[in-house]
């Protein structure tokens, strides 16, 4: 009987031991697909480039990947900014992108940075590689420049001029002619265009201030200067303040249309609504009468069928 028992228990051991194996042997061999199906990612950088007034440079370096169709935005990753000529290479810092996949930097006295004899600047943004993402970089070259706004009157009529300058090879600022000058006013959605300039020889230009714009309770509006996508200079801002616009309170609010697309409603779709919902009632009202009607009858016929 001991004999039996033991080997009972013998084999019963065996049986667990060899189910033990048969369950870890595929959690093995899938733990290694996994590891071996692990990709790297590689993402992509982009680098675009503002120079505004007051001597200062705004990087913003577009961090992202591609799966499937869809752009992902690669957020919480450390973009490092760097700025260099052919002999010399100057970290300006570091950003961190947000949930846009955006690092921004503002990097002070761009006249001070490493160019060349031409007085261009390289500027590169890098992601360093982070398992599972790989490395990337961007670069834009430009050279800083400045727009400054005036404002004048002459013969009773409102003009914008726009003076350009930008730094010569051999630092002194000179004026910044062949570009076009595009004019905006801030806006809803995005910024209001309200004129465009052409740069004389003397980097200026100037335009007519339109007399319709609306600014804010006092009549100041914010006029901005921009060039856009030069080859050259790429993106350069200036902007200033002027209480030429109709002030907001003067304007009358104009009463909203009974349309289908107002927040007032036709009269012919209130009328129509209030006849429904009156049929609608009477409905429930009737309903309601006569059950009272017939639970009363109920009444009445049982005290008569009482001896």
């Amino acid at each position: 009987m001991k004999t039996l028992l033991s080997k009972t228990l013998i084999l019963l051991g065996a049986v667990a031991l060899i189910s033990g194996f048969m369950l870890l042997a595929p959690g093995s061999l899938s733990a290694q697909e996994n590891a071996d199906t692990i990709t790297e990612v590689e993402p992509s950088l982009t680098l675009s480039y503002l120079c505004v007034s007051g001597d200062s440079v705004v990087l913003t370096a577009r961090l992202y990947y591609k799966k499937d169709r869809d752009i992902i935005a690669l957020q919480n990753a450390v973009v490092g900014f760097t700025a260099s000529n052919e002999k010399e290479n100057r970290e300006l810092g570091s950003a961190i992108t947000d949930s846009t996949g955006n690092a921004v930097l503002t990097v002070g006295g761009a006249t001070t940075l490493p160019a060349t004899t031409e007085g261009a600047v390289s500027y590169t943004a890098t992601f360093a590689a982070s398992e599972p993402y790989l490395g990337a970089s961007g670069s834009f070259v430009a050279k800083p420049a400045t727009l400054t706004l005036e404002f004048y009157e002459e013969d009773s009529v409102r003009f914008v001029r726009v003076n350009a300058t930008v730094t010569g090879p051999k630092g002194t600022t000179v004026p910044l002619t062949g570009e076009t000058i595009k004019l905006y006013v801030p806006s809803l959605f995005r910024p209001l265009p309200i004129g465009e300039i052409s740069l004389d020889e003397n980097g200026t230009g100037s335009v007519e201030f339109p007399a319709t714009l609306i600014g804010d309770s006092t009549g100041n509006i914010l006029v901005m200067a921009m060039i856009e996508e030069s080859d050259l200079y790429g993106f350069v801002q200036g902007k200033s303040a002027i209480g030429w616009a109709i002030p907001k309170h003067y304007i009358a609010p104009e009463r909203p249309k009974r349309e289908l697309w107002t927040p007032v409603a036709p009269l012919w779709m209130i009328i129509t609504l209030i006849i429904m919902l009156l049929g609608v009632w009477a409905h429930y009202v009737y309903a309601v009468i006569q059950l009272a009607r017939i639970k009363r009858a109920s009444k009445v016929d049982t005290w008569a069928d009482k001896p």
